[in-house]
C-alpha cells in the first residue's frame, strides 16, 4: 500500500503535455534568438568569426531543442496530420536526433559532422532543412496547443 492517493490519468496526461509545452517554449525562445541574430547580420564577407560562431550556436540550440519537442511528442503518442506528415520523413528526423546528440553530448572532435548530415552539403539542401525545421516547429506548437485546448474543453462543465 502506498501513501499516494490514486492519480487521475487525465490530470497526469495534462501535466505531461504542459511539460512538453515548456520544451516547445524553450525551442521558440531559441528560434527567436537565432532569427534576431541573422536579421541583424551584415553581408557575409563582413561577419566576424565570433559573430558567425554565435549565429551557428543559436541555430544549433534551436534545432536541437526542436528535436527534444519531437521526442516528447512521440513519447506522448500525440497525433496531428501536419505534424505526422513532417515526422514521416524519418531520415530527416534521424539526422536531427544525431544533430541534437552532437549539440548536447560532449564530442572529442571540434568540427560538427552531424550538422552537415542534417543540413546537407549545398545551399538547396540547407534551405530544405531550414524550411522543414520551421514548418515542424510551427506544427508542433499548434498540435500541442490544440491538444491542451481539447483537454481543457473536455473538463469544462456542459451547459
Amino acid at each position: 500500500m502506498t501513501d499516494e492517493p490514486d492519480r487521475d490519468p487525465q490530470a497526469e496526461r495534462f501535466i505531461r503535455l504542459m511539460a512538453l509545452h515548456k520544451y516547445f517554449l524553450n525551442a521558440s525562445f531559441m528560434r527567436d534568438v537565432f532569427k534576431k541574430r541573422i536579421a541583424a547580420r551584415p553581408a557575409l564577407d563582413k561577419v566576424a568569426f565570433v559573430t558567425g560562431h554565435d549565429n551557428i550556436t543559436a541555430m544549433s540550440l534551436w534545432y536541437a531543442t526542436v528535436y527534444v519537442v519531437i521526442e516528447g511528442w512521440c513519447e506522448a503518442k500525440l497525433t496531428d496530420p501536419a505534424v505526422d506528415e513532417l515526422l514521416a520523413d524519418t531520415e530527416r528526423v534521424g539526422h536531427l536526433r544525431r544533430f541534437r546528440n552532437q549539440v548536447f553530448h560532449y564530442q572529442k572532435a571540434y568540427d560538427n559532422p552531424r550538422l552537415l548530415e542534417f543540413l546537407g552539403t549545398n545551399n538547396s539542401d540547407a534551405e530544405a532543412a531550414t524550411k522543414w525545421i520551421e514548418k515542424t516547429h510551427v506544427a508542433l506548437g499548434r498540435g500541442i496547443e490544440k491538444t491542451l485546448k481539447e483537454m481543457l474543453d473536455a473538463q469544462r462543465p456542459r451547459k
